[in-house]
């Protein structure tokens, strides 16, 4: 066996220690203390109200999921022939089911989680940053290990295994087949991408709604805290933490994992056709395997120590730079040792992804630190009302995207040069290598997935904690969750930057994916020419995709907002007890009331994303599902960049004032800040992350469709 196949091996080991460290993980917290009878009791309201929701929002998506899979089998089936339609609809069906399991386990630990940290805080703040942390960890190693393993054992089912271990193939005939089972697999990326637009959308309709009655009702109207056991929203916040932040999120990195990483083989399968080298196809799944490593040596270091209790982040970043300059070294070695000719122009297209990842993670805390100069902006303006609050939370909001775009942009400038100078020392074709070198970016950014996963996991475990401890009257161990929780909403906004990041980087490879599909299945090499009138149709249909889709998300999250600050007004009204402690609130209406929101609210804009690219492939053919795209992902990104980071950085203008600045809590500043965050909500929470599983469903869809386009065109 040669060195490639045993390389090749590293994918599923690595996968199935992932897997192995999130059950020991999940193991370990479960025997932690759960805290007093009160706490526990409120955190098992919690845990009641997620899985209520999951159960009936799985359900939808199920059947949802289930007519998909029936008209790819038959639509595929009449063009492609039974066997190759059932293998595209299966591979969508397990990349389905993986993305919902994916969205459990996150969600399942972090119910767990939450109340512990309460305990831990008890005994100090490093205990209880460290089991929020393991919680998110949790999340992290289970979304990097089974889409790491999934994509491995699809591969090899769907050929890969003839293409590696057949050795009577010659090598020209082993590297098409990889690329065939690269291509077979596809549809698990379409799947998982389905599936991750509902479970995000769904989940950030149901926390905002419950989010903006707390604030608005309980924050500016009755003056309590939202996690007052007084208002009635508090435990559908909290719930909405869960099914948001966690399920939502977990789904969502598994589809950018799944999604690029096909992408990735199926360009490095291109130059494994030409070279007869299969190394080229199987890179992405060694890079992904070697950052699961690196985040196991990573995770150690994450330390509070006394002096950073002012700065928590400090503890979380110091597992997050071990993790970067571990995969550094590892991507030195192995670019040494795979790639001997041209081997530093594979290392630069890697570190270029690292790089960018770093970049994007400073950037993305310096917008929406607590203390940083932008937060500190807003929550000043919020000292002359609402309005110059809401100004100038836009104004930075807008900020947000020029970086972070620069940022990128060079990254696949300069991946794409060093790509094309190893292909011109190898005798490749130089703007394959260009692209196999943006490949190789996007790959050395997710290489780092597990703990920046881990660090979004933390946020919303921390904001439940808190909320417990309040909820539970725990002032102690309130205290230090708050200031977890601050740093929370960062680690949050860090993974969405980290999420489009990696949306913009594969946005080359996937697209570049689309064209060589069309080639593969006609003959025919498409190019977008703006020219061409359907070009420019469909590239400004893709450009209005994102806002007509953000507009249905959050219309969605006002008008449940409306019924439960409407809710919320009512028992205060009603049940005049609620103040003085003598009456308890109708907790579960407000759930029951967010639970069909979410569910009413996810429909529309999932089939929206779903219909429209279709309607365009079948009317005018694959160039203008391309262009489609195209126009979708150049509006996308800066929209979503918008909503995120300026959603966080009014989120933490309003803790920065609720931390004794300005004035502190209840005061005209508070009162103001609080109403820019409820304008940021839904823009962080619900649309803006909905927005990077938009732009790779796109594109997952448009390659796994493109005999549908074809067919009815008479192309086939």
């Amino acid at each position: 066996m040669d060195l490639t196949r045993i390389a090749f091996l590293l994918a599923p080991i690595a996968g199935v220690i992932a897997i192995l460290a999130s059950l020991l993980l999940m193991r370990k917290i479960g025997k932690m203390d759960p805290g007093s009878p009160k706490a526990q009791e409120v955190a098992q309201a919690i845990r009641v109200g997620a899985y209520a929701f999951l159960k009936r929002q799985y359900k939808t998506i199920s059947i949802i999921t289930a007519v998909i899979f029936v008209l790819i089998a038959v639509l595929f089936g009449v063009s492609q022939g039974f066997a190759a339609g059932m293998g595209t609809a299966v591979a969508f069906l397990i990349g389905a089911v993986a993305s919902l399991a994916a969205g459990y386990i996150a969600m399942d630990n972090a119910t767990k989680a939450n109340v512990r940290s309460v305990a831990a805080a008890k005994i100090s703040a490093d205990k209880a940053l460290k089991t929020a942390f393991y919680g998110g960890a949790t999340m992290g190693f289970a979304v990097v290990g089974l889409s790491l393993l999934g994509v491995t054992i699809l591969f090899l089912i769907y050929g890969g295994y003839g293409a590696l271990f057949n050795q009577t193939l010659d090598a020209t005939t082993a590297a098409n087949l990889g690329r065939s089972a690269a291509s077979g697999i596809v549809g698990m990326g379409f799947g998982a991408s389905l599936i991750a637009l509902f479970a995000q959308l769904g989940g950030g309709i149901f926390t905002k709604a419950a989010d903006i009655g707390a604030d608005i009702v309980g924050k500016v109207e009755a003056g309590i805290p939202e996690d007052d056991p007084r208002n009635p929203a508090c435990i559908a916040d909290n719930v909405g933490d869960n099914v948001g932040d966690s399920a939502g999120r977990g789904a969502d990195l598994f589809e950018s994992a799944v999604g690029e990483n096909i992408g990735g083989m199926i360009i490095g399968g291109i130059i494994s056709a030409v070279t007869g080298n299969l190394l080229f196809l199987i890179f992405p799944l060694i890079i992904r395997a070697l950052g699961i490593f690196a985040t196991l040596i990573g995770m150690p270091f994450v330390k509070l120590l006394p002096s950073e209790m002012k700065n928590p982040m400090k503890a979380l970043r110091k597992g997050v730079t071990v993790t970067t300059i571990v995969c550094a070294i590892m991507f030195f070695i192995v670019s040494l040792l795979f790639f001997r000719v041209g081997w530093f122009y594979i290392f630069g297209s890697l570190m270029t992804g690292l790089v960018a990842s770093v970049l994007i993670d400073y950037i993305t805390d310096y917008y929406t630190g607590r203390d940083r100069t932008p937060v500190k902006k807003i929550a000043k303006a919020s000292q002359t009302g609402s309005a110059t609050n809401i100004i100038t939370g836009i104004a930075v909001g807008l900020e947000t995207t020029a970086l972070p775009i620069v940022t990128l942009v060079v990254a696949l400038i300069m991946s794409y040069v060093f790509g094309q100078q190893f292909a011109i020392l190898n005798g490749i074709p130089a703007f394959e290598g260009g692209i196999y070198g943006t490949t190789l970016a996007t790959m050395g950014m997710l290489a780092v997935m597990g703990i920046v996963l881990a660090l979004d996991g933390f946020g919303p475990i921390a904001d439940n904690a808190a909320g417990i401890a309040e909820m539970a009257g725990d002032r102690g161990s309130a205290e230090t969750m708050e200031a977890l929780d601050a740093v929370g909403n960062t680690t949050k906004a860090l993974t969405k930057g980290f999420a489009l990041g990696s949306a913009l980087l594969a946005a080359l490879l996937l697209f570049h994916t689309y064209i060589e599909e069309v080639a593969l299945q006609t003959g025919i090499q498409i190019t977008i020419d703006i020219s061409n009138p359907v070009v420019l149709i469909a590239g400004f249909i893709g450009a209005m995709l994102p806002f007509l889709f953000s507009a249905q998300a959050i219309d969605a999250v006002g008008k449940a907002a409306t019924k439960m600050v409407a809710e919320v007004r009512r028992q205060f009204k009603e049940i005049p007890g609620i103040f003085d402690g003598t009456a308890k609130p109708e907790y579960d209406k407000a759930v029951d009331i967010s639970t069909k929101a979410a569910l009413s609210g996810m429909i529309v804009p999932g089939i929206i994303v779903v219909i429209v690219p279709i309607i365009v492939g079948v009317l005018m053919g694959p160039v203008a599902v391309g262009a489609l795209v195209i126009g979708c992902t150049l509006t996308a990104v800066p929209l979503a960049l918008f909503m995120n980071t300026g959603g966080g950085a009014w989120d933490n203008a309003k803790k920065h004032i609720e931390a004794g600045n300005l004035g502190g809590k209840n005061s005209p500043a508070h009162q103001a800040a609080v109403v820019g965050d409820t304008v940021g909500d839904p823009l962080k929470d619900t649309a803006g992350p909905s927005l990077h599983v938009l732009i790779k469903l796109l594109s997952t869809l448009s390659i796994v469709f493109i005999p549908l386009f074809l067919n009815l065109l008479g192309l086939i």
